[in-house]
Formats: C-alpha cells, structure tokens, sequence
C-alpha cells in the first residue's frame, strides 16, 4: 500500500489558501460593518435635512402668525428671529454637556452598528445551542422509551 507521504510544498499551500481565505473573511467583515455605518450615517443625515426643513416651515408660520397678531408682519418675524437667538444662547451655554451627550450618543450608536452582526451570529449560535439541547433531551426520552420496550419484551419473553 502507499500511504500519502508529507509534503512541505503541499502544507505551504494549503497554510497559503487559509491565510487568503481569512483576509477575504477580514475583508468581507470590514465591509459589512463600514457599510452599516455609513447606512446610518446617511440616514441620520437625511433625518437631520428633514427635521431642519420642517422647523423652518414652522419658524415661517410662527412668523406669519405673530405678525397677523401684531399687525406687522416685520415684528412677527422679528420676534421670531429672537426666539432663535435665545435658543442659540442657550445651546451656547449648554454646550459642553450638549457636545459630551452627542459624543456618547454618537459612539454608542457606531459601536452598536459595528457590533450588530457579532450579536447576530452569537443569538444564532445561543439558538443552535438550545435546539441541539433540546434534541439531545428527546433523544434521552427516546432512548428510554426504547429501553424500557426492549425490558418489557424481555420480561414477557422471560415469562413464556
């Protein structure tokens, strides 16, 4: 018989082929997550013109509604021009705990978009782990049930 010799060359290829299977991996997971990201990211951004857009309908009617009330649609819009200029003076003052929250904000959701897929596959792993739990339990309800048929017919044959 021959039996398949060592070949170092046959190694080197196959440890070749692992190691440019794992950076396809690397790579493919990098791209999976940069792109998650960048979803978010443009997402957010759209959300962001959306909701900028509406407060500036809404500054135009609190504009035109004052003005109606004051008679002058100049002091409508005056005033609403100082109730953002106290909104922006308020943002001043608050800025750094504003700026702190929006980091944390900011980390908390690139990491949990960076990190969805591992949750992903480790819930899928949890499901396998209590689907084979479980077949291993019926299987012990099986191999018992056949126990305890294979006893009763010995039993039985005994008696005969």
């Amino acid at each position: 018989m021959d039996e398949p010799k060592f070949s170092f060359s046959g190694s080197f290829q196959k440890t070749k082929e692992y190691i440019d299977t794992q950076l396809e991996i690397l790579k493919l997971k990098a791209i999976s997550k940069i792109s998650r990201i960048v979803g978010a990211i443009i997402l957010d951004i759209t959300k962001l013109v959306l909701t900028l857009v509406i407060i500036f309908f809404l500054s135009l009617a609190l504009g035109f509604w004052l003005g109606e009330l004051l008679n002058s649609n100049a002091l409508g819009f005056l005033v609403t021009g100082a109730i953002f200029i106290i909104i922006l003076v308020i943002v001043m003052l608050l800025e750094p705990k504003l700026e702190a929250k929006f980091m944390d904000i900011t980390i908390k959701k690139v990491l949990g978009k960076w990190n969805e897929e591992e949750g992903f596959i480790s819930q899928m792993e949890s499901e396998e782990f209590e689907n084979r739990k479980q077949a291993e339990e019926e299987q012990k309800k099986a191999n018992a049930t056949v126990k305890e048929m294979f006893e009763t017919a010995v039993d039985d044959e005994d008696k005969n």
